[in-house]
Protein backbone atom coordinates (compact mmCIF):
# COMPACT_ATOMS: atom_id res chain seq x y z
CA UNK A 1 0.00 0.00 0.00
CA UNK A 2 2.79 2.56 0.72
CA UNK A 3 4.47 1.48 -2.51
CA UNK A 4 1.50 2.39 -4.71
CA UNK A 5 1.18 6.06 -2.58
CA UNK A 6 4.64 6.74 -2.64
CA UNK A 7 4.75 5.75 -6.78
CA UNK A 8 1.19 7.94 -7.24
CA UNK A 9 2.89 11.06 -5.23
CA UNK A 10 5.92 10.53 -7.11
CA UNK A 11 4.11 10.40 -10.62
CA UNK A 12 1.69 13.27 -9.52
CA UNK A 13 5.02 15.38 -8.78
CA UNK A 14 7.07 14.42 -12.01
CA UNK A 15 4.15 14.46 -14.37
CA UNK A 16 3.06 18.08 -12.78
CA UNK A 17 3.07 21.25 -15.07
CA UNK A 18 5.41 22.92 -12.03
CA UNK A 19 7.84 20.24 -12.99
CA UNK A 20 7.66 20.47 -16.43
CA UNK A 21 8.11 24.08 -16.43
CA UNK A 22 11.49 23.89 -13.90
CA UNK A 23 12.77 21.26 -16.38
CA UNK A 24 12.04 24.12 -19.36
CA UNK A 25 13.32 26.77 -17.23
CA UNK A 26 16.60 24.86 -16.80
CA UNK A 27 17.11 23.52 -20.15
CA UNK A 28 16.67 27.51 -21.14
CA UNK A 29 19.24 27.93 -18.68
CA UNK A 30 21.89 25.46 -19.67
CA UNK A 31 21.66 26.60 -23.09
CA UNK A 32 22.21 29.68 -22.57
CA UNK A 33 25.28 29.06 -20.32
CA UNK A 34 26.59 26.91 -22.96
CA UNK A 35 26.28 29.65 -25.40
CA UNK A 36 27.96 32.26 -23.09
CA UNK A 37 30.60 29.71 -22.60
CA UNK A 38 30.93 29.96 -26.75
CA UNK A 39 30.97 33.22 -27.44
CA UNK A 40 34.24 33.13 -24.36
CA UNK A 41 36.13 30.31 -26.07
CA UNK A 42 35.51 31.95 -29.43
CA UNK A 43 36.73 35.68 -27.87
CA UNK A 44 39.57 33.73 -26.16
CA UNK A 45 40.79 32.15 -29.33
CA UNK A 46 41.26 35.63 -30.78
CA UNK A 47 42.60 37.53 -28.14
CA UNK A 48 45.20 34.79 -26.14
CA UNK A 49 45.39 32.00 -29.10
CA UNK A 50 45.85 34.60 -31.97
CA UNK A 51 42.77 34.18 -33.90
CA UNK A 52 43.28 37.82 -35.22
CA UNK A 53 41.58 36.96 -38.62
CA UNK A 54 37.98 37.19 -36.32
CA UNK A 55 38.60 40.31 -34.55
CA UNK A 56 35.39 41.84 -36.14
CA UNK A 57 33.36 38.87 -34.57
CA UNK A 58 34.33 40.42 -31.35
CA UNK A 59 31.68 42.47 -31.49
CA UNK A 60 29.08 40.09 -32.14
CA UNK A 61 29.86 38.01 -29.36
CA UNK A 62 30.22 40.80 -26.80
CA UNK A 63 26.44 42.26 -27.54
CA UNK A 64 25.65 38.67 -26.86
CA UNK A 65 27.07 38.02 -24.13
CA UNK A 66 25.62 41.63 -22.51
CA UNK A 67 22.16 41.35 -24.00
CA UNK A 68 22.13 37.97 -22.48
CA UNK A 69 24.01 39.00 -19.07
CA UNK A 70 20.44 40.62 -18.79
CA UNK A 71 18.60 37.98 -18.11
CA UNK A 72 20.52 35.45 -15.76
CA UNK A 73 18.58 36.49 -12.65
CA UNK A 74 14.83 35.25 -14.30
CA UNK A 75 16.98 32.33 -15.62
CA UNK A 76 17.05 31.34 -11.89
CA UNK A 77 13.22 31.69 -10.34
CA UNK A 78 12.75 30.55 -6.94
CA UNK A 79 11.48 26.77 -7.29
CA UNK A 80 14.59 25.92 -10.24
CA UNK A 81 16.36 24.06 -7.89
CA UNK A 82 17.14 20.71 -10.33
CA UNK A 83 19.39 17.61 -9.10
CA UNK A 84 20.69 18.01 -13.19
CA UNK A 85 21.67 21.48 -12.71
CA UNK A 86 25.46 23.23 -12.10
CA UNK A 87 23.62 25.38 -9.72
CA UNK A 88 23.99 25.63 -5.99
CA UNK A 89 21.10 26.47 -3.73
CA UNK A 90 23.11 29.34 -2.39
CA UNK A 91 22.31 30.81 -5.34
CA UNK A 92 18.71 31.21 -3.61
CA UNK A 93 19.75 31.54 -0.15
CA UNK A 94 22.00 34.70 -1.56
CA UNK A 95 19.79 36.17 -4.11
CA UNK A 96 20.85 40.00 -3.55
CA UNK A 97 24.86 38.71 -4.09
CA UNK A 98 23.46 36.40 -7.37
CA UNK A 99 21.79 39.35 -8.61
CA UNK A 100 24.63 41.68 -8.31
CA UNK A 101 27.24 39.31 -9.61
CA UNK A 102 24.48 38.56 -13.18
CA UNK A 103 24.36 42.86 -12.58
CA UNK A 104 28.65 42.91 -12.99
CA UNK A 105 28.55 40.84 -15.87
CA UNK A 106 26.44 42.93 -17.66
CA UNK A 107 28.47 45.65 -17.07
CA UNK A 108 31.58 44.20 -17.70
CA UNK A 109 30.23 43.24 -21.13
CA UNK A 110 29.24 46.13 -22.34
CA UNK A 111 32.59 47.90 -21.60
CA UNK A 112 33.96 44.74 -23.19
CA UNK A 113 31.33 46.23 -26.00
CA UNK A 114 32.73 49.38 -26.07
CA UNK A 115 36.60 48.95 -26.27
CA UNK A 116 35.69 46.80 -29.45
CA UNK A 117 33.86 49.82 -31.14
CA UNK A 118 36.34 51.95 -30.05
CA UNK A 119 39.14 49.48 -31.89
CA UNK A 120 41.61 49.46 -28.96
CA UNK A 121 42.89 45.47 -28.99
CA UNK A 122 44.82 45.76 -25.89
CA UNK A 123 41.93 47.64 -24.45
CA UNK A 124 39.62 44.58 -25.69
CA UNK A 125 42.18 42.30 -24.34
CA UNK A 126 42.00 44.21 -21.25
CA UNK A 127 38.23 44.16 -20.95
CA UNK A 128 37.84 40.41 -21.77
CA UNK A 129 40.15 39.18 -18.91
CA UNK A 130 38.22 41.46 -16.57
CA UNK A 131 34.82 40.23 -18.17
CA UNK A 132 36.08 36.66 -17.48
CA UNK A 133 37.60 37.20 -14.33
CA UNK A 134 35.28 39.25 -12.51
CA UNK A 135 32.33 38.39 -14.03
CA UNK A 136 31.71 35.24 -15.28
CA UNK A 137 34.14 33.01 -12.52
CA UNK A 138 33.28 35.72 -10.09
CA UNK A 139 29.46 33.72 -9.83
CA UNK A 140 30.67 30.38 -11.14
CA UNK A 141 33.39 29.73 -8.76
CA UNK A 142 30.71 30.80 -5.64
CA UNK A 143 27.44 29.30 -7.54
CA UNK A 144 28.17 27.02 -9.98
CA UNK A 145 29.14 22.82 -8.70
CA UNK A 146 32.15 21.41 -10.26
Amino acid sequence: MKQRWFAAVLAATVLSPAFADVKAIVAYRQGTMKSFGGHAAALKAIFADGQKQFLPDALAHGEAIAGLAKSIPDMFPPGSEYRKSAAKKQIWQNWDDFVARAQNLERLAAGFVQAVKEGDEAAMKAAFQRMGQEGCSSCHDKYRKD
